[in-house]
């Protein structure tokens, strides 16, 4: 039998190489098939028997297995070996015989991916950048020639967020787009010229300067170098030695594919090399940096980043410190993710652990939707049956229980941990998407065959692709101007604005803080608690201020609180504001559909008499802000916030009113009081220094 003569030969070392297993393999496999299938179920002619297939049997074929140098792929799919079609004889990774599609793995939470692309502009690109870094799983991308001459951020779709930097004119400009991982990670964004940012990201406590770089042209002057390369060299070398550095961009030089005795270059770079790439090699041993793409032995296609008509040349690169190299696990060029025509991203994984996502922190805890109150309020009120006024805590208590069960059963509460919705997709329809898809795939065809035919095809594509792009813009601002026009318009417009506005922030949420020694917390335990000692202490401090005369006291019954006085504080109160911790909103109190400033007198007379608040209107919730100045890591520069509870407020109302009636100000005083501003007291003072100074 052929299996027995394979064994021996296996034992006795004869089988040294594929071509045995290549001839004699099938006939083995007939056999071995028919040898297992007697052994589980006996003679085919025969009766079925329970016997199993022996360990020896077993044994030998999972030895067949390890040996036999086909893929695994094949043998899955086959009914017997089939010969090696891959010179490593390795099994085939991501696909399977019959696959239409790439298989997919989950996103590796524990690797970064760093990339650089020169996207030509931005202008009708957004979304289908984002889609493509989102499909490349891209945390990280450094963009150049933009040709956009905003200094702001922006949202361009599926999580991402753009930092950008641009110039008076529409010819460079570079930008940073950080995924939905990182995007509460930004510490600082430093905007240097069209040419060169930073953005500055922590994680898990450890600093990453992010550069983009776009380096003049090799027709640029010799100043226009010599200005970017120095502004790149100041900025580099400010960085602390502690801190990691990571630049990306298109620095337009070519290192070639030779060290010649570079330590920064890795050995496996492309091409010859030129003026422009000798200095990036000069720029790169000066502050002990590593280009990591050289340091892969990759073939041609994943190393050229640039391509113009027969002309192929790699002059992206991603450079790290000398030290971090051991981070880099891969470093190459994707040839067939065309967002731009003549550019092809540099991809760079890094063994880095991104941030834990906070649901907490970025959706909220559940609360009532009282936004809804307008159109259900007749439902609301007239379901709410308020106690009678008995002792403070225990007629507080069954009110608030009274109106949190009636508002969360007609209004709903909100959902904690719900995913943020994209709002920035009104542009990538489905009829863009199909255009824009359809110029590519007659792109890749012309790439593969270059003939006229193809050029044509991808042009009409092209064309329209702009032209899908173009109505779907017309037919959204036209619905927008018309929206503006209607009754709800004005409200709409600063509406829309605050959100843009808010949209454009560089740093939106940072959850690290600085304890009093300047290290950096990051876990949020730690961080509540320096946020906790940081207000406890500011809160207790008492600064120097002249001494207050005290006037003797007033002997007396304590006027009861009027009806009158309750409906004033109600008036005075805002609609739509942020509730306090018992999250009863003034809105309710405000309705007109019921009376309820009666039973807010009774209560508040009985809270004078007892000469005590409930318990609940004792807790806040504060929020710090930040100032949009200095280092969000850091406490001072945050204003806080208390929300306090709604029906504490209207209470605080009717003593401030009375304090106010007995308590005489200057004229001097500008906070807290109507009709004045800090702000005049500023200009005042300007004034009067500017009158000094003319003396």
């Amino acid at each position: 039998m052929v299996f027995a003569s394979y064994l021996k030969a296996r034992f006795s070392g004869e089988v040294r190489s594929s071509k045995w297993c290549h001839w004699k393999l099938p006939t083995l496999w007939a056999e071995l098939n028919t040898d297992i299938r007697m052994q589980a179920t006996g003679p085919v002619t025969g009766r079925p028997t329970n016997t199993p297939v022996t360990s020896k049997m077993l044994m030998s074929l999972k030895e067949i297995r390890c040996n036999a140098t086909a893929s695994a792929g094949a043998d899955a799919h086959s009914q017997g070996p089939v010969s090696v079609k891959s010179m490593r004889g390795s099994p085939v990774q991501g696909r399977h015989r019959g696959a239409t599609k790439l298989v997919r793995k989950p996103r590796n939470v524990w690797k970064t991916r760093v990339a650089t692309l020169n996207v030509g502009t931005l202008t009708g690109r957004l979304y289908e950048l984002a889609e493509a870094l989102e499909r490349r799983r891209i945390d990280f991308c450094a963009v150049q020639e933009t040709r956009w001459s905003c200094c702001k951020s922006r949202d361009i779709g599926l999580g991402f967020k753009a930092v950008l930097c641009g110039g008076p004119k529409t010819t460079n400009g570079v930008g940073i787009i950080v995924s939905e991982r990182f995007r509460d990670s930004i510490v600082s964004v430093e905007r240097f010229d069209d040419r060169l940012m930073k953005i500055v990201v922590v994680i898990e406590r450890q600093k990453y300067h992010l550069f983009s770089a776009y380096a003049p042209q090799t027709g640029c002057s010799e100043q226009t170098k010599d200005k970017f390369w120095n502004l790149l060299d100041e900025k580099t070398a400010e960085v602390p030695p502690q801190e990691a550095i990571v630049v990306a961009g298109d620095l337009n030089g070519h290192v070639g594919a030779t060290k010649d005795g570079y330590s920064c270059h890795g050995g496996f770079g492309y091409g010859s090399r030129n003026t422009d790439g000798e200095r990036i090699l000069e720029y790169a041993d000066s502050h002990n940096l590593a280009i990591v793409n050289t340091r892969f032995r990759k073939r041609d296609s994943h190393l050229i980043t640039f391509y113009s008509g027969e002309n192929r040349t790699q002059i992206d690169f991603v450079l790290v410190r000398h030290r971090d190299q051991g981070l880099v696990t891969d470093a190459k060029t994707v040839p067939y993710e065309t967002v731009a025509t003549q550019h092809r991203p540099l991809i760079c994984t890094l063994k880095i652990a991104p941030p834990k996502s906070k649901l907490a922190e970025r959706c909220g805890p559940a609360r009532i939707k009282w936004w809804r109150l307008k159109e259900k309020e007749a439902a609301v009120v007239s379901s709410i049956l308020l106690p009678a006024v008995t002792t403070v805590e225990e007629t507080w208590k069954g009110a608030a229980e009274a109106i949190t069960r009636v508002a969360r059963s007609k209004l709903g509460m909100t959902k904690p941990g719900r995913r943020k919705l994209d709002k920035q997709t009104w542009l990538w329809t489905d009829h863009v998407r199909d255009k824009v898809r359809e110029k590519k795939k007659q792109y890749h065809a012309f790439l593969s065959e270059r003939t006229d035919d193809n050029w044509q095809r991808y042009q009409i594509a092209k064309k329209e692709a702009k032209k899908a792009v173009a109505s779907e813009k017309a037919a959204h601002y036209a619905e927008l101007n018309k929206k503006l026009e209607s009754r709800e318009g004005e409200r709409y417009v600063y509406r829309l604005a605050k959100t843009r506005n808010r949209q454009t922030e560089d740093i939106e949420k940072f959850f690290g803080i600085n304890d009093e020694n300047g290290h950096l917390l990051t876990d949020r335990r730690q961080t509540l608690k320096r946020w906790r000692e940081y207000f406890a202490d500011i809160s207790t401090i008492e600064f120097a201020h002249p001494a207050i005369p005290c006037a003797p006291p007033v002997h007396g019954p304590v006027q009861k609180i009027t009806v009158n006085e309750t409906i004033t504080a109600l008036t005075k109160m805002k609609s739509g504001k942020a509730t306090g911790p018992d999250d009863l909103a003034a809105d309710l109190w405000k309705s007109k559909g019921w009376n309820p400033a009666g039973w807010l007198t009774e209560f508040f007379n009985q809270v004078v008499a007892e000469k005590k608040v409930p318990e609940s209107w004792q807790q806040s919730t504060t929020i710090p802000i930040w100032k949009k100045k200095g280092s969000p890591g850091d406490c001072t520069c945050y204003r806080p916030i208390r929300l306090l509870s709604h029906s504490m407020k209207i209470f605080e109302r009717i003593v401030d009113s009375r304090i106010r009636d007995i308590v005489e100000l200057t004229t001097n005083q500008c906070g807290f009081v109507a009709g004045c501003s800090t702000i005049d007291a500023i200009h005042a003072t300007r004034l009067l220094l500017e009158k000094h100074r003319e003396k």
